[in-house]
């Protein structure tokens, strides 16, 4: 007898609009942009929405987090559907917290699953 096992891909989907994008969660590329993520809103608590200089900045820091998130290019092709810093960075956090939840559900699915197992095989 054979255990098969199906092999989940680490690429999670993301629609925004009908834009379509995926993310790699690979250990190593998910830890770093979550490291690189939470830098990034370290930086924007400072910022002055008043002051122009602020608003460019924050413009091209959310630029490279959709880049490294969605892939080269997302958020010029998001930025040109909702021309507008603020949604945009909130898409962008809307998305970010999803894909943590996304990240811990089938962590704790997997730790369920192995602790079921577990006890079906002591009770036999």
């Amino acid at each position: 007898m054979a255990i098969k096992i199906n092999l989940e891909s680490v690429k999670i989907p993301v629609e925004i609009g009908d834009l379509k994008f995926e993310i790699d969660v690979m250990d190593e590329k998910y830890e770093t942009f979550i490291s690189n993520f939470n830098i990034f809103l370290e930086k924007i608590e400072s910022f002055d929405g008043e002051k122009s200089e602020d608003i460019e900045l924050l413009k091209t820091m959310v630029s490279e987090v959709y880049d490294e998130l969605l892939g080269i290019g997302s958020y010029d092709q998001v930025y040109a559907k909702m021309p507008n810093i603020a949604f945009v960075t909130s898409v962008l956090v809307n998305i970010v917290t999803q894909l943590v939840e996304e990240m811990d559900n089938r962590i704790a699915a997997k730790l369920k699953s192995k602790i079921t197992q577990k006890r079906s095989t002591k009770k036999k």
